[in-house]
């Protein structure tokens, strides 16, 4: 296990006695051959509990995510599971057991705003647990991060960055993820990059074929940046400028007759598409 899957302080320092270290796994995330190789490590044991505790789906909690207690022996077992990249999403450092702070975690799967609206929440990304740390309700926040010492996550350089838990006297009990409305908004993400994503990868699924499935809508994020420097603002332009930047790289923007092709669109005289099939033929 290279330092790159954990954080470099557990490199250099001795694990305390009374401390436990638990990996938050999303199995979706991982191909079937490195479930099994995962789970072989926990042969005869029961060091892992599913985060969905709803029995009546059986799919969401088989391919959603997992806690699971990792000791030294079992980071060593680890070391060749590269594609369990993309399916750890952080690592907790606690004195509960697992079973206990697989609990806790279970009713943040499920987010409420003011007005009763519910909806699933994948609360254990790495931007989400940030805007959950920061702005969650002080009934809502010690619920979550109530006996965790440490939950490590990759920031935005893929470096672990730690947060700290809260320190309670008694373990929370039965509780529900309730947000302001704002909140609410922001943990749902901007609604351009992930219906832009969701269409992507449903009509053009090869363009993501290298990228790790919690990266694209950070890449579509990354596009529709650069699409706002060249001035395009139609969803159609916009659309069509994601599909030619994924496919075709910077590298398509860069010639001279291309400029004035977007400073075109970008007066919203004709279509991107229309343009460039007028220039260059059907994009490919």
């Amino acid at each position: 296990m290279t330092s790159k899957w954990i954080p470099d302080s557990w490199q250099e320092a001795t694990q305390p006695s009374d401390v436990k270290r638990y990996a938050l796994i999303e199995l979706a995330s991982l191909p079937p051959q490195a479930r099994t190789d995962l789970f072989d490590t926990f042969r005869a044991e029961s060091y892992f509990w599913p985060l969905i505790d709803d029995d009546t789906q059986p799919h969401l909690q088989r391919e959603g995510p997992w806690l699971l207690a990792v000791s030294d022996v079992r980071l060593r077992a680890w070391r060749n599971l590269e594609s369990i990249h993309c399916a750890l999403h952080a690592w907790i450092e606690s004195e509960l057991a697992g079973e206990q702070l697989a609990a806790q975690f279970a009713p943040a799967m499920v987010v409420e705003n003011a007005a009763g609206k519910r909806s699933l929440l994948r609360f254990y990304l790495p931007d989400i647990i940030e805007q959950l740390h920061a702005g969650a309700s002080d009934e809502c926040r010690p619920s979550l991060f109530g006996g965790i010492n440490r939950w490590w996550y990759r920031a935005g350089d893929k470096e672990w960055t730690a947060l700290k838990g809260v320190t309670i006297q008694d373990s929370p009990g039965p509780w529900e993820l309730k947000v302001s409305d704002e909140l609410w908004a922001t943990l749902h993400g901007d609604a351009e990059v992930m219906g832009l994503t969701a269409e992507l990868i449903e009509n053009t699924p090869d363009l993501f074929n290298n990228v790790c499935p919690c990266e694209r809508p950070r890449l579509i994020g990354q596009v529709l940046e650069k699409a706002d420097s060249y001035g395009l603002t139609r969803t159609s332009d916009r659309r069509t400028f994601a599909y030619l930047q994924l496919s075709q790289g910077d590298i398509f923007w860069e010639s001279e007759e291309m400029r004035p092709l977007l400073e075109q669109a970008a007066r919203g005289e004709t279509l991107l598409l229309e343009l460039l099939e007028k220039t260059y033929g059907e994009p490919t």
